[in-house]
This record gives structure tokens, C-alpha cells and sequence, in this order.
């Protein structure tokens, strides 16, 4: 197996991560304004939670075309098609910039609600393991005399 069908492997895993991260986002909602009401009077929850929860719904939505576009990119790299190398770096810095923004807009208190923790070290994870096997085959995708382009 050569580095470029291991990275295409790594992608659909990815891209399998980042829908479940999706799904965790779409499904515990509920249960993050439960949170957020135990901590604000009734009228203020009724100006913050409609914002609050429409950019937690928003990410968790966004996250979708990230993780099925990893997967959908994932068979490109196997053709050494250089589009599927610059969607896939794309998406990659755009994951691996989540976890660096929570760490710094969000208080601590959040990261003990565990689906929070587990989305957040899934999705650190993803960015992380994301970029570094891209840049490893990048010569291959450039070089390769089977790319397409």
C-alpha cells in the first residue's frame, strides 16, 4: 500500500469523525439549553439561547459537508487528482482551527460537559491527523505522472 492510498484511508476515517462530531453537535442540543437555562433568569435565556443555539446547530450543520466532502476527496487522492490534495488541505486547516478557536473563546466550565470534552478531543484529533499525512504526500500529488489535470 503506498502513502497515498493510506492517506485516502485516513480521509474517510476523518471524514466519518467529523459527521459523528456533526451528530453530537445536532443531538445534544437539548441538553445545552438545559445547561445555559440553569444559569440565566428566564428573560435573559429568552435573548440568548435563539443565537446561542442557532451557531451550535450552524456548526454542527457545517461540519456535514466537511466530513462528506474528507470522504468524497479521499477518492480523488487515490487518482493523485491535485483538486482532491487542495479540498482536502482546505478542509483539513479549517478543522484544525476549531479546536484552537474553543481554546481560546471558551471557559473552562464547558469542557466538563463530557459530550463537549469528547467532541472536542475528536475533533482536535481529526485536525491534527488531517493535515500532517497531507503534506507528507503533497510532492507525490504535484509530481505524480499520473495526476490529472
Amino acid at each position: 500500500m503506498d502513502r497515498t492510498e493510506i492517506v485516502a484511508a485516513l480521509l474517510t476515517t476523518q471524514g466519518s469523525l467529523i459527521l459523528v462530531v456533526a451528530g453530537i453537535h445536532l443531538a445534544v442540543s437539548p441538553l445545552v439549553h438545559r445547561f445555559v437555562a440553569d444559569r440565566l433568569a428566564a428573560d435573559k435565556l429568552d435573548i440568548v439561547w435563539p443565537p446561542f443555539e442557532l451557531s451550535f446547530v450552524v456548526m454542527g450543520v457545517l461540519l456535514i459537508p466537511v466530513g462528506l466532502s474528507a470522504i468524497y476527496c479521499a477518492r480523488g487522492i487515490r487518482r493523485r487528482e491535485g483538486w482532491a490534495w487542495t479540498i482536502a488541505m482546505i478542509n483539513a486547516l479549517a478543522v484544525l482551527s476549531l479546536p484552537v478557536a474553543q481554546c481560546l473563546i471558551m471557559n473552562r466550565v464547558y469542557f466538563e460537559a463530557v459530550p463537549f470534552l469528547v467532541a472536542s478531543i475528536l475533533i482536535t484529533v481529526v485536525g491534527v491527523s488531517m493535515v500532517w499525512p497531507l503534506l507528507g504526500i503533497r510532492p507525490e500529488m504535484i509530481f505524480s505522472p499520473g495526476k490529472k489535470v
